[in-house]
């Protein structure tokens, strides 16, 4: 096993186990579940018929530990869905080596209504009981003994949908979404149940505003500014959670030959490198996704000789720097590890 000190990883080793199994725990009481596979990874399957590795997955997507055991898959599209191709995901995944020698796999197009749909609108349309008997009625002629439903990302618009549960309970197979590029319901889905359960634990959270700016005396942050709902924000705190993400999100800024945090100024290691490999879709990926905020143990930022920069402020996400997320898939698991680590020195700090 290959130890890389600088990855964010190492940093939240500590609590990476316990962030975990405090995420699933929320996603279970909130009537959301994400489950393992049996401590590995899943092979999920993505709309394109390749394969992706991940830890957790919600229950509707979590088809990847049993590949090997399916003898039929039945790829359903929608018509009024541009952006998923049935036809496209079966072709890939035959070619994949993931299935058995025998499995077949075929594709269906249904209708559910009419007219051309984004995924929120679809999967918004799905949740009525109606629209859902006849997307049965369609689907039930080609099913065979043994039938795996595959489906895009938008069997229902909330956290707490059934449409997924009651796809596979009405035609007596079982029913899953594939990964799908973003923005994708699943997703959606977690940041709405995740928000549920913060307001249910009192936090108070505000919609639509723009951090721009911060005041720091000495080594602390005495105030974090904002704008929305055109007024100025002043926010008080005695721990700042530092969670923007990278360039891609307006957490990171930078010109030729220098990055920043947008917030703090925070400084951004950049390396003597080129920030980019010649081709895009490089296999060693690219630096520029490295790159990121500099932090010790407890997640504070620290300049080239591990001085602390500011005290008070928490360093979590696609913020830190180290590890290269497209090529590594651990995006999601830096979250959570991170955000759940600043949260309790956050605590800790306030008792």
């Amino acid at each position: 096993m290959h130890y890389e000190p600088q990855h964010p990883y190492a940093r939240v080793q500590d609590v990476l186990e316990e962030s975990l199994l405090f995420f699933r725990r929320i996603c279970h009481e909130n009537h959301n579940p994400y489950l393992d596979n049996r401590g590995g990874n899943w092979l999920l399957p993505t709309a394109l018929g390749t394969l992706r590795p991940t830890y957790l997955v919600p229950a509707s997507m979590a088809v990847g530990g049993d590949l090997q055991q399916v003898s039929y898959f039945l790829v359903v599209g929608f018509r009024e869905l541009k952006d998923f191709y049935p036809d496209v995901l079966v072709a890939n995944l035959k070619k994949s080596g993931a299935l058995q020698a025998h499995c077949r796999l075929n594709s269906l197009m249904v209708s559910a209504g009419g007219g051309e749909l984004s995924p929120n609108t679809l999967a918004h349309r799905l949740e009525n009981p109606r629209v859902l008997v006849r997307i049965v009625d369609q689907i039930k002629p080609h099913l065979l003994p043994g039938a795996v439903l595959l489906f895009p990302p938008v069997l229902g618009e909330r956290w707490d949908s059934r449409v997924a549960k009651n796809l596979a309970e009405n035609l007596g197979h079982p029913v899953y979404e594939v990964a799908n590029i973003p923005p994708a319901l699943p997703g959606q889905r977690l940041q709405q149940m995740l928000l549920h359960h913060v307001k249910g634990q009192g936090v108070e959270v505000v919609i639509g505003c723009t951090v721009n700016g911060a005041r720091v005396a000495g080594k602390r942050c005495t105030e974090v500014q904002a704008t929305g709902a055109g007024k100025k924000i002043r926010i008080f705190a005695k721990t700042v959670v530092l969670a923007t993400g990278s360039f891609l999100g307006g957490g990171l800024e930078s010109e030729p030959g220098k990055a920043w945090e947008s917030i703090f100024r925070l400084p951004v290691e950049t390396g003597r490198e080129k920030w980019s490999a010649r081709d895009f879709l490089a296999m060693e990926g690219h630096l520029f996704n490295q790159m990121g905020i500099k932090v010790n143990e407890y997640l504070q930022p620290v300049d080239d000789q591990g001085q602390v920069i500011i005290e008070n402020v928490l360093i979590t996400g696609a913020n830190l720097a180290g590890c290269n997320y497209p090529i590594e898939k651990c995006g999601n698991g830096v979250a959570v590890a991170s955000g759940y680590k600043a949260g309790k020195l956050a605590g800790e700090a306030g008792e």
